[in-house]
């Protein structure tokens, strides 16, 4: 039952993340938008799922994974602004606004897989 809880708490949340657009209205770009999403997903389950292999604290694995999120967000945030400021010249400026879209994603599915993971048995 656990493996289930793993995978559907991150796949829940990204349908409802593309259903309501959020991503978009928290500043990816509109063709990327839905892309990031399932893209971030897929990685964060693998980062979640080795995370769970070697051992790492549910609670370690979750603080980091949160505070990840968070800085991919800003870097994906300041991506953009100088994107836009540059009036999309800046190459290096959008990559850090499109591959930190798809990180702020991946560290939020596996901070929501963690939360479904299983402990380990204790021998």
């Amino acid at each position: 039952m656990s493996k289930i809880i793993f995978i559907l708490i991150p796949l829940i949340a990204a349908a409802a993340a593309q259903l309501t657009g959020i991503t978009q209205t928290l500043g990816a770009h509109p063709f990327w938008a839905d892309k990031v999403i399932w893209i971030g997903l897929v990685i964060g389950l693998g980062l979640a799922w080795i995370a769970g292999r070697v051992r790492l604290p549910q609670g370690a694995t979750l603080v980091l994974s949160v505070l990840l999120a968070i800085a991919a967000y800003m870097l994906a945030r300041a991506g953009k602004d100088a994107f836009a400021a540059s009036y999309g010249e800046a190459v290096m400026a959008g990559r850090f606004w499109f591959f930190g879209w798809i990180a702020t994603c991946a560290f939020t599915a596996a901070a929501l897989a963690t939360l479904g993971r299983s402990s380990p048995p204790d021998h």
